[in-house]
């Protein structure tokens, strides 16, 4: 096995993780599939709207609306999830095999957990509310586990810390000085500072709102997913931004724009960079970075992204375009369309989510949440992907999967 790649079932009656292996000879095999003990919210958003194949947050292809539903630890021996649907999260030991072994199920700090970050021995999640309709106000938190060699979870006392809003993901820096969390709705990204017992500073450390020109027609930043790659002395977070909401909060009805959703349509995605600095203070390098030429008729709904190796490119996976979008990170931060199709599925029918980067920084595997299944592609040298191989189980169910870790 040269490396394994583990998805969320985010099944109703039993969470689980279905893992993956890819061989030597470059096939991939499953490795099989592992409860979580908790549970997952099936075929709908965590807002539990319903069912609505029409509707493109009603379809229950992106449950949680977020990235990093699944992460691994530092060194390779523990896979953590979320249970949206119990509101838990789960801890498994990696066996010498790349099967999954559960070690502990606790209670998160609030009702959906959706994202969660590892670094050294510390856990944190960020979850949403109870809010059973997506209407202010959101509410949601940040809550710290320490996990021990046997990966038994034990809450941080004190470590909860209340959004006030509905977060999307959450990551620690790499240098593990500062946390950062982005929020749906308010489109604010937070950093907080990590203390030596593994709690946050009390309130942020600091926080800017991704950019919105509503003055020129710009729509709302609906930040989703974000990096952190490091360069010099300073963090820079590269956040997407998915703009389907306009002004006045609305959807744009227009039918037959979209094929995964015909009767509505987007303007192009985005992705903005921000620098945080030795002290924590966070601030915008380059802002609303199209993933496309102009603001309408590029690439659409940009909700997850994943950098190279070196942190010189990133890859912007596009939901509803079914394409991936290539950038190019400066040395200060600086953000740059580098090709708005870096690759692209010509149908625009498969829903393209979560993507990781293999750990020899040569591949890039990416969920397609609408079919159950995963692509790998190969890095070209400058930049664009190769489709390589698929990958599937008969454990996935075609619509509701998220998250995906590479160890």
């Amino acid at each position: 096995i040269v490396e394994s790649m583990y998805v969320a079932t985010n099944k109703t009656d039993s969470n689980s993780l279905v893992g993956f292996a890819r061989m030597s000879d470059g096939s991939i095999k499953n490795l099989g599939e592992f409860k979580t003990g908790g549970k997952g919210t099936g075929n709908v958003e965590i807002f539990d709207w319903g069912y609505d194949e029409t509707h493109p947050l009603k379809d229950g292809i992106d449950p949680l609306i977020s990235e990093y539903g699944v992460f691994k630890s530092d060194n390779n021996k523990n896979i953590f999830v979320v249970n949206s649907g119990d509101g838990t999260i789960s801890s498994f030991n990696v066996m010498a095999d790349r099967t999954l072994k559960l070690a502990d199920t606790e209670a998160a700090g609030d009702a959906h957990p959706l994202s969660i970050a590892s670094q050294n021995n510390i856990v944190y999640v960020a979850s949403a509310g109870t809010s059973t309709t997506p209407t202010p106000p959101f509410t949601g938190n940040l809550m710290g586990y320490k996990v021990d060699a046997k990966g038994m979870l034990s809450p941080i006392a004190g470590s909860k810390r209340d959004l006030k809003a509905r977060p999307s993901c959450v990551a620690f820096t790499p240098d593990g000085k500062f946390l950062v969390v982005n929020e749906l709705v308010t489109g604010l990204v937070k950093v907080y500072g990590v203390m030596a017992n593994g709690s946050l500073s009390a309130d942020p450390v600091s926080m800017v709102a991704c950019p919105h020109d509503a003055k020129n027609g710009r729509w709302l930043a609906i930040p989703v997913g974000f990096d952190i790659v490091k360069k010099g002395n300073k963090n820079v977070v590269l956040v997407s931004e998915a703009r389907f909401l306009d002004n006045k909060g609305m959807l744009r009805e227009e039918k037959n724009k979209v094929p995964q959703s015909p009767l509505y349509s987007w303007q192009t995605g985005s992705t903005s960079s921000f620098v945080i600095d030795e002290s924590g203070s966070i601030s915008l390098m380059s802002g609303d970075v199209y993933t496309g030429k102009e603001m309408e008729g590029g690439q659409i709904a940009n909700c997850w992204v994943e950098a190279s190796q070196d942190g010189n490119t990133l890859w912007a996976a596009n939901a509803l375009s079914s394409s991936i979008t290539s950038y190019n990170v400066g040395n200060d931060g600086t953000l740059t369309l580098k090709n708005e199709t870096a690759y692209k599925e010509p149908s625009e029918m498969m829903f393209y989510s979560d993507l990781n980067l293999s750990n020899d920084g040569k591949y890039i595997y990416q969920l397609i949440g609408n079919k159950g299944a995963g692509a790998m592609f190969k890095i070209l040298p400058n930049g664009d992907l190769k489709k390589m191989s698929d990958f599937s189980s008969s454990d996935l169910p075609q619509v509701g999967t998220y998250g995906m870790t590479v160890l």
